[in-house]
């Protein structure tokens, strides 16, 4: 969606106007609902989910795979919403802040390799929402969450823009984001090809320890979170 007038007005269809003469992103179902009345919702991975939709998912207290004790608290996640002044549109956007510490800060920003976990607190509550991994930094991988817009609609990627939009769609005073990071940043690989030696990458170890999480996630509750919305890992097959 490109920003010209027709568009902007849009785009205010899901803001409420202040007294400041600012629109800014509604919240909650008000949201949901505008959302609906400008684009079609029919793919259930475009649909962000709601604050009843969080308090359906199972808590971290209840996830008893081990291996979650690897993950460490890093910071809270905020969305800011959609904002338009005199026409001119700034988009919504996750924000990290509150970091535990700067050990934690260095971890979200350099760490090349994670496996990331998600969660909303609600009401006390502390619910599994998501988990995903990147082999550059979080930093990176939130940069790219952020391409989920409203103006981006056609072209992001539906877990993009079902994360950012959720956001807002579960959007309280009372609600929380938090954000767990399992640092796999001490493996790399290199690779040496006729006498040249590449730069170190994160290693593969990412991804498998997200697929190994979610199988143990749909065990103990016959679900995945409620934000992956895509297929398994890619896994070699076997021979039959």
């Amino acid at each position: 969606m490109k920003n010209n007038q027709n568009n902007i007005e849009e785009l205010k269809k899901l803001c409420k106007k202040y007294e400041d003469g600012i629109y800014r992103s509604k919240t909650g179902l008000d949201y949901k609902k505008a959302l609906e009345e400008i684009f079609i919702l029919a793919n259930k991975n475009d649909k962000p989910f709601t604050l009843e939709d969080v308090k359906e998912q199972p808590e971290l207290k209840d996830f008893k795979f081990e291996g979650i004790r690897d993950f460490q608290y890093i910071c809270k996640l905020k969305i800011k919403p959609l904002e338009i002044v005199n026409d001119i549109v700034t988009n919504e956007k996750i924000l990290a802040f509150d970091f535990v510490n700067k050990e934690t800060e260095n971890v979200f920003k350099k760490s090349l390799g994670a496996v990331y976990m998600i969660t909303c607190v609600s009401d006390g509550k502390e619910h599994i929402i998501k988990f995903g991994q990147t082999r550059t930094t979080f930093k990176e991988r939130l940069n790219s969450y952020n391409c989920g817009t409203v103006t981006y609609w056609r072209t992001a990627s539906t877990t993009n823009i079902k994360i950012v939009q959720s956001m807002i769609t579960t959007y309280t005073t009372q609600t929380a984001y938090k954000l767990y990071i399992y640092d796999c940043s001490d493996d790399f690989y290199s690779f040496n090809w006729h006498g040249v030696e590449s730069k170190k990458v994160a290693t593969p170890k990412s991804i498998a320890a997200e697929d190994i999480i979610i199988k143990k996630f749909v065990k103990a509750f016959s679900k995945k979170p409620l934000a992956n919305v895509h297929a398994n890992a890619t896994a070699k097959k076997e021979n039959i």
